[in-house]
Parts: C-alpha cells; sequence; structure tokens
C-alpha cells in the first residue's frame, strides 16, 4: 500500500508539471505549429471577422520594395486583447518579408524564413500593436494577416488588411565620392593595410559568403533549408538543400562545403526510417529507401529522377536534379504525395558510403508543404537534451551519494532520527526515491521525442546507450520493490536479500553511469564530447577516492563491516557489530567528506547539464 501511494505520488507530480508547462506554454506566444492556419490550439470556433471591433491598419497601400510599411493592430475603443500572431502574405498565400523589430509586446518566430512572424511575448492585456515589416526586395500584391486573441475563449482568426501593393524600389548603391582616395598622401599606402589583415584573421572557417546556384532566390523563388540556422539568407550553409515545382516536376538543388555526398529525405515524421531520400555526389544523383536506423538501401524508383547537372566549384559539391511531385518506391510504405500532402525533410551529408548519419543531419521542425515558398526551421531535440539531464540528476547527483550515506554513514549520526527512523536511512531513501523519480520522468521524456523504441542492430553496435540505459531503468524500478519486501534483520532470508540488492544497486549505478558517458557520441544531441567527458571522468576520480578514504579509515579503526540496510522495520540499528558510543570527533572526518562530496556532485551535475542543454 504505501509503494503505490509513493507511485502515485510520484506520478501527481510529475502530471503536475506537465499540466503547468501545457498551460502556460502558449501565454508567451502562438507555437510555430499554427503557422499555416493562424489559429489557436484551443478546440474553439473562432468568432466571426465581421463582427470584430479589431482592424488591421496599414500606413500605404504602396510601398517600395527597399522600403517599409507600418502596421498597427487595435480597435477604435482601445479593447483590450491578450494575444495576437501577424504575417504578411502574397495572392498564392505564401509568407513574404520579415518584421525587423517585433515591438515592446511582440516576439519573432520563424515559420518559413527569418523574423517572418510576430506573437505576443506575454499574456497582458494590450490596447494595440505597433510594427514595421520590410518587403525584402519582394515585389507584387500582400496582405497583412493578423490573429486577435482577446481571451483563452474568444478569438478572431485571419483579419486583413487592404491590399497593398510592393513596387520595384532603387537597389542601386550610392555613387561613393572620388575625391576621397585622392586627398589622401600617396605615402601612406602600408598603414591601411593592417586593418584588412585584422579582418582576414577574425573571420572564421564558414563566415564568409558562399558563391553557389543553391543560395539564389532562397526564400523568394524557392524553398531552403540548410545548416546552421539562418545560413540561407547570408550563403553560409555547410550543407542545404532548395526546392521548387515547376509545372508538374519538383526541382531539386544541393549544395555541401567540400566533397562526399548531401541527401534530403522526405519522411511522414522527423525520425529516421519509412523515408524516399534522394542522394546528390560526383557521380549525379540516385533514390534509396531509408528503412530505419541503418545504412539506406537503393531503391526502385517511380519518382521520374531525372539529373540536371552537377559540379564541384572550389572543393564544393552542387547537384540540380527534378522529380515527380508524386513519390513512390516498393522498398517503403510511404506513398508521397507533395501536392495534398505535408512532409518532414531530412537532411545529411557524409563522406563515402551512404549510412546511418552522424551529426551531419538536420530535420524539419514542422511538416512542410512542399509547393508553398519559404525557408525551413530546423526542429528542435530539447524533449531529449531534458532527458540527459533528468538522468545525470539521477545517477551522478542521487544514486552517487545515496551509495555513500547507506555504506558509511550508519552511525554517523548516532540517536538522530527523522519520521521514527535514522537520519542516514532516511536520507539514502530520500536520494534513491528522487533518482527514481527523476529516471520515470527522463523515460517519458525520450519516449515522447522518439514515439519508441526505433533501433536497428546497426545503431546498437556503434552506440549501445539505448541498451545500457533501459537495463538500468529496469534495475532502478526493482530496487524499491526489493527494499519494500526486504526481511528483518537476523531472518534467513536477510543476508540473500543484502547480496541481491547490492548487486542490483551496483550494476544499476555501473550501468547508468556508462550510459551518460555513452551520450556524448550520441549524433541526436552533439554534446561537446571532450568537456562532458573530463567531468565524468572527474567525477568518478572523486566518487572512488571517497570510498578509498573512508574504507581506508575503516580498516584503520578495525571496524567490522555491516549490511546495506541493518535496521529494523522502525529504523533501529539492531545488528550493528561496532559500539554504539562512538565519539564525535571520530566521525568528523565522514561527515567532512560526505559534505564535499555532495557540493563536487552538485558542480559535476551543473556543469554536464549545461554543456547538454547548450
Amino acid at each position: 500500500m504505501f509503494v503505490r501511494m509513493k507511485y502515485n505520488a510520484a506520478l501527481l507530480i510529475l502530471s503536475v508539471l506537465l499540466q503547468s508547462y501545457s498551460v502556460s506554454g502558449f501565454s508567451s506566444g502562438a507555437p510555430t505549429s499554427q503557422c499555416g492556419s493562424l489559429t489557436p490550439g484551443h478546440d474553439l470556433a473562432p468568432l466571426d471577422n465581421s463582427m470584430s471591433p479589431f482592424n488591421v491598419q496599414i500606413g500605404a497601400t504602396t510601398v517600395s520594395s527597399d522600403g517599409s510599411l507600418s502596421i498597427k493592430i487595435g480597435s477604435p475603443s482601445n479593447q483590450a486583447f491578450k494575444g495576437f500572431m501577424v504575417q504578411v502574405r502574397d495572392d498564392a498565400d505564401n509568407i513574404i518579408g520579415s518584421f525587423p523589430n517585433p515591438g515592446t509586446s511582440g516576439r519573432h518566430i520563424q515559420c518559413s524564413h527569418k523574423q517572418d512572424t510576430v506573437t505576443h511575448q506575454s499574456s497582458e492585456d494590450k490596447t494595440s500593436v505597433e510594427l514595421t515589416w520590410s518587403p525584402a526586395k519582394f515585389t507584387g500584391k500582400i496582405k497583412v494577416l493578423a490573429t486577435v486573441a482577446v481571451d483563452y475563449s474568444h478569438y478572431y482568426v485571419k483579419l486583413e488588411s487592404d491590399l497593398v501593393t510592393v513596387e520595384q524600389g532603387d537597389s542601386s548603391p550610392e555613387p561613393e565620392p572620388e575625391s576621397e582616395p585622392e586627398s589622401e598622401p600617396e605615402a601612406e599606402p602600408e598603414a591601411e593595410s593592417e586593418p584588412e589583415a585584422e579582418a582576414e584573421a577574425e573571420s572564421e572557417p564558414g563566415s564568409q559568403a558562399l558563391s553557389s546556384p543553391v543560395f539564389d532566390g532562397c526564400g523568394q523563388d524557392k524553398s531552403c533549408f540548410g545548416e546552421p540556422a539562418g545560413c540561407e539568407s547570408k550563403s553560409t550553409c555547410d550543407y542545404i538543400f532548395s526546392w521548387v515545382r515547376k509545372g508538374d516536376k519538383m526541382v531539386w538543388e544541393g549544395f555541401r562545403r567540400g566533397s562526399g555526398y548531401v541527401a534530403v529525405g522526405i519522411s511522414e515524421d522527423p525520425k529516421m526510417g519509412n523515408d524516399v531520400v534522394f542522394l546528390c555526389n560526383q557521380d549525379g544523383v540516385a533514390e534509396y529507401a531509408n528503412l530505419g536506423k541503418s545504412a539506406p538501401k537503393p531503391a526502385t524508383s517511380t519518382g521520374g529522377v531525372n539529373l540536371i547537372s552537377t559540379e564541384n566549384k572550389d572543393g564544393n559539391l552542387y547537384c540540380k536534379f527534378e522529380s515527380d511531385l508524386k513519390l513512390d518506391s516498393s522498398e517503403v510504405e510511404l506513398k508521397a504525395n507533395t501536392e495534398e500532402r505535408d512532409y518532414h525533410l531530412l537532411i545529411a551529408q557524409g563522406d563515402g558510403k551512404l549510412s546511418y548519419h552522424g551529426k551531419n543531419r538536420i530535420f524539419s521542425g514542422e511538416p512542410l508543404s512542399l509547393t508553398v515558398i519559404g525557408i525551413a526551421g530546423a526542429g528542435s531535440n530539447l524533449l531529449l537534451r531534458l532527458h540527459g539531464v533528468c538522468m545525470i540528476a539521477a545517477w551522478i547527483g542521487c544514486v552517487g551519494t545515496g551509495i555513500i550515506m547507506a555504506r558509511y554513514f550508519k552511525q554517523a549520526f548516532p540517536g538522530k532520527k527523522v519520521g521514527g527512523k535514522d537520519l542516514w536511512f532516511q536520507a539514502h531513501r530520500s536520494l534513491m526515491m528522487m533518482a527514481v523519480l527523476l529516471t520515470v520522468v527522463g523515460l517519458i521524456l525520450v519516449l515522447v521525442y522518439t514515439g519508441g523504441w526505433h533501433y536497428s542492430a546497426e545503431f546498437i553496435r556503434k552506440n549501445p546507450h539505448p541498451v545500457t540505459g533501459l537495463v538500468t531503468i529496469i534495475l532502478a524500478f526493482i530496487q524499491p520493490i526489493m527494499a519494500f519486501f526486504r526481511p528483518h534483520p537476523g531472518t534467513t532470508f536477510r543476508g540473500i536479500f543484502n547480496i541481491f540488492h547490492w548487486s542490483f544497486g551496483s550494476a544499476a549505478f555501473s550501468l547508468g553511469v556508462t550510459s551518460i558517458f555513452l551520450s556524448a557520441y550520441l549524433s541526436a544531441v552533439q554534446i561537446p564530447a571532450v568537456g562532458y567527458v573530463v567531468c565524468l571522468v572527474l567525477y568518478i576520480i572523486g566518487y572512488v577516492a571517497v570510498h578509498l578514504t573512508l574504507s581506508l579509515k575503516d580498516m584503520c579503526q578495525n571496524k567490522a563491516p555491516t549490511e546495506v540496510h541493518p535496521m529494523t522495520t522502525n529504523g533501529k540499528m539492531t545488528d550493528m557489530t561496532e559500539s554504539d558510543d562512538v565519539s564525535e570527533k571520530s566521525w568528523k572526518l565522514h561527515r567532512t567528506l560526505l559534505l564535499v562530496f555532495i557540493v563536487f556532485s552538485f558542480v559535476i551535475v551543473f556543469a554536464t547539464s549545461i554543456l547538454v542543454l547548450v
């Protein structure tokens, strides 16, 4: 009964945490999942726009392509509202331009390209929102769309502004004065060369704009998705794909720095498996079937793949090819119809033979309409990183200290009890229960992220982290159940219990720390491996040092070993072999080392968690 109450309490805490997240999530703005519809996900019907007290006012009905447009959202009666979401779209319903400044009450979110959408940053009442929009060299007809939420239940969706015409502006640069260079003394050219040398020294690899057709018209004439984030508009991507519909064909362009291959996968989800993949290399383009976390296999293509061009310029790979709008391969179940459905894109680069990708891969955060032009945003692996933080806090922050408490501190706090039980036991049990709770939370996070067990034998051979982690979790669940049924001291089965409890606990801790080590080399999180491993090695050294120090001290004092839980159900130590009149002075080193180790463990947990999250 007590165990059930403990687990019910743990589940209650977890549900409260998750519920609080979901309740407060949209108070800081709309999610990117609403980019297309601009409709709050409140499962309620929007109000009639014809009855809306709010309107979208514009500063002009004609604007230059290199100019800006003033936008104001509000009502003549200054009626308050809590939330909003604003975009500018053209006649084809493509998101156009950007908002350089989101205003005092707004923040940017990226729907198809950088700074293309503004939403609220808090749910505080506001009576108006003023924004400035830039066409980014677009020409044509546009209109401003705004969703205004009065409160959770009452909102107006896609309130429209008057039509605005964006005309071609004068983009030619202003002529520079020619008289300035002539006025400088001819004897000082060497002094001017130093800043140029400094600028060249300061430029980092990957920061300079690249010359490739793949970058031409990104976000305006075709859709683009590259790595790192935001590289599309700067022409600085390490690897990138672009795509645009041309009649009944989809035209693709791929690029990567250096030689090797660059590949794009079309998928129903952001995970590898059941995908159609196009691969570009020096030899041209080929279609593959991605069956899971293993090497993709050549596919029998019915997607009309046709190479247009491929080149290697300045040591970088570029290719251009076309495919049908409907993609079908007999090797996978996916029958993609890019005209009717949205799909995730998975992009990767590699060297040599196509295989399961390491760190050089990205996936779109949301399903994309491949026939709509824009710039895709990469997906988030925050849940996976939070999973790692939970496991680090559980097995390094809690379990290590709990083991040391049970092994060396049974007599360190004589006569001190909490809730009728010895202080050391309550501390040990609390730490282990916290570890189990954090492990449960971490398990839920990784299952939500992965959608279940999708690891192939090849993936596990390369990194057995999923297997060692799973065994660790199973052992973690067995331990509290075993402890609940422990026999009384002195009974026949107490010795057997001690052996199993110690064995399972040691195995769980060893595998838990091993799993944390292996996570340094998981491509999905891309942890800075050197700093991460150094922190973990320091923890192991500190953990072993504490064990050796306390064990040697016990040996010097001729202490006999005690069992893991030498206590009755009332928390009384009944089968101790040591004298109970141990002086306070003899335990000073124990308590000091314990305090130092707790602080040390906290520092390691904090440092490794930062490395996981950044």
